[in-house]
């Protein structure tokens, strides 16, 4: 009811193969960005290609990316929390090849779920999504630091819940200083323009953590990569 979720799928994957009617495989998919699975999140393309966005090429380590979305909450635009992904280190990478660009450096698994798509886009296959992977524009794959293996302290992390019992809840609503981060405006890159030092990214890294945890939630750090299905 509400803004609860009404279904709990269990993630797994499968390859493509090409049909009569496509250019690539994966012509008019989307991949998952930011992929959370494995050893390491990682964050491929999402929004690096807009020319207002050209900063999330250009990140250091230890900045700090909050995903998620907006949503109308009693009449008021709220922003609500996906993942909260801290850079350990990059790869600049051509969406055109990423399989022989990437390979050894991430798990075959997101080769396939994620450098399929890519390359199609890149490739200017069928409904190619030109925000997602244009043409022309080298990327940068950002791998995320974890609790093992974290930045001044920080670490990527997503809102979870333990899986017994009502294994739902509503993405946790998420307010920082207005000049670092504005809620009504629902797909703002605002961070990009501007360089705090390391003590004051951690107080708002900081700021976000207590935040999920006050709604009552836990830092999900990893998840275990969906298994491969036969078409």
């Amino acid at each position: 009811a509400g803004d609860q979720p009404r279904y709990l799928w269990k993630p797994y994957w499968v390859p493509k193969t090409l049909s009569p009617s496509q250019s690539h495989p994966y012509a008019g998919l989307h991949n998952t960005d930011p992929f959370i699975f494995g050893d390491h999140f990682l964050y491929s393309n999402c929004g690096q290609s807009a020319q207002n966005k050209a900063g999330l090429r250009q990140l250091a380590s230890g900045s700090v990316i909050i995903f998620g979305s907006g949503k109308a909450i009693g009449g008021e635009k709220k922003w609500v929390l996906d993942t909260v992904f801290v850079v350990q280190d990059s790869f600049l990478y051509d969406p055109h090849k990423p399989h022989e660009v990437l390979a050894g450096k991430v798990s075959p698994e997101f080769l396939e779920m994620t450098g399929g798509p890519l390359t199609a886009h890149a490739e200017g296959g069928e409904k190619a999504n030109a925000t997602c992977a244009p043409p022309t524009t080298e990327l940068r794959l950002y791998r995320g630091a974890t609790p093992s293996h974290s930045v001044h302290g920080m670490f990527s992390f997503f809102p979870a819940i333990r899986a017994e019992g009502n294994a739902r809840f509503a993405r946790p609503v998420i307010s920082l200083p207005a000049k670092h981060f504005t809620a009504e405006s629902w797909q703002a890159a605002k961070g990009t323009t501007c360089h705090l030092d390391n003590d004051t990214l951690r107080g708002l890294w900081d700021l976000l953590v207590k935040q999920v945890l006050d709604a009552g939630l836990f830092l999900g750090t990893y998840a275990e990569m969906p298994p491969r299905r036969a078409e």
